[in-house]
């Protein structure tokens, strides 16, 4: 008896909320339960924060830019036009960390990494 009243009451938590500023206060309210002006569209405007559940996973968002392929990218140009030995090395540690992120595009980065190689004076 005690699980199945548990139950229903974990289910209830279930809801989307609504964030609006009173007009008459100036402060941001947040209810599980819309204003009454939500359905006629009058009044200020609500803000609906849908229900994601529990250890739900934000919306990607993540910089394109701090992508490993991009600093591997960065990384090529900046040992191409200034060669050295310790760039080469990171290069290189860098690509191994990618190739285990994604194996597919390994031969490709691995002959990029060969060219580069030849053209660095020992």
């Amino acid at each position: 008896m005690f699980a199945l009243a548990f139950l229903l009451l974990c289910s209830a938590a279930h809801a989307d909320l609504y964030r609006w500023v009173d007009p008459h206060t100036g402060s941001v309210k947040i209810s599980s339960t819309p204003p009454p002006w939500f359905e006629r569209s009058a009044g200020p405007q609500v803000e609906v924060i849908p229900y994601s559940g529990p250890g739900a996973k934000p919306a990607a968002t993540a910089d394109p830019a701090s992508s490993p392929q991009t600093r591997w990218r960065e990384m090529l140009l900046t040992v191409s036009s200034q060669p050295t030995k310790e760039g080469l090395q990171a290069l290189i540690t860098l690509t191994a960390e990618l190739d285990r992120v994604d194996p597919a595009g390994a031969a490709r980065r691995r002959s990029e990494l060969a060219n580069l190689a030849a053209r660095i004076p020992r």
